[in-house]
C-alpha cells in the first residue's frame, strides 16, 4: 500500500518527522539556506538524512518560507550591488587624486581597478554575457560548404539568386 513500510499490513501513511519537529521552520530554514550538507543538518536537530530526503522530495518546504528566503537572497544581491558601487565611488575619487597630483602610476592602478568594478557590476546585473560567441562566417569548413551550395544551384538560376541574397542580408 502507498505510504506504508515494506511488508508491514498497516495502511496508514508514514508522518513526516521533520514537519512534526520541534524546530521544524529552523529545518526548513537551514535546508533553504544549502550552506550545510543535509547530514549535518541531520545531526544539529537529531533527525536522519533520509528523512530531510523525503521531506524535501514531498514538497513539504512551506512556499511563503521559500519565497522569503529567494527575496532575502535578492535584497543581499542589492547590498552587494550598493557596496561595490560605494566602493566604486571611492575609487574614482582616488583616481581624482591622482591626475591632480600627476601620479600617473596610481591613476592607472585605479583605472584597472574601475575596469574590474565595472565588469563585476555588469555581471552582477545581467548586463555582460559570459557565453562565448562564435562567427561561423570566417570558418574555413563555412565558406566551403557555402561554396558548394552556390555551386550546386548553378544550374537553377533563380534559386541560386535567391541564396546569395540571403546570404548578403546576415
Amino acid at each position: 500500500m502507498a505510504g506504508s513500510l515494506p511488508g508491514s499490513r498497516c495502511a496508514v501513511p508514514r508522518r513526516c518527522t521533520i514537519c512534526e519537529h520541534a524546530k521544524r521552520e529552523a529545518l526548513d530554514a537551514a535546508l533553504l539556506a544549502g550552506e550545510l550538507s543535509n547530514r549535518r543538518i541531520a545531526t544539529h536537530y537529531g533527525v536522519t538524512e533520509a528523512a530531510l530526503r523525503r521531506h524535501i522530495a514531498a514538497g513539504h518546504i512551506p512556499v511563503r518560507l521559500a519565497k522569503a528566503h529567494e527575496a532575502s537572497e535578492v535584497a543581499s544581491a542589492g547590498t552587494l550591488l550598493a557596496r561595490l558601487q560605494a566602493l566604486n565611488t571611492e575609487t574614482r575619487a582616488i583616481l581624482s587624486e591622482a591626475r591632480a597630483g600627476q601620479d600617473n602610476e596610481l591613476a592607472l592602478k585605479a583605472i584597472a581597478r574601475c575596469e574590474r568594478q565595472l565588469e563585476l557590476e555588469a555581471r552582477l546585473l545581467g548586463e555582460l554575457s559570459e557565453a562565448a560567441t562564435v562567427s561561423i562566417t570566417v570558418n574555413a569548413e563555412w565558406l566551403e560548404l557555402r561554396a558548394l551550395v552556390i555551386r550546386a544551384l548553378s544550374p537553377y538560376p533563380d534559386a541560386r539568386q535567391a541564396v546569395l541574397e540571403a546570404l548578403r542580408e546576415r
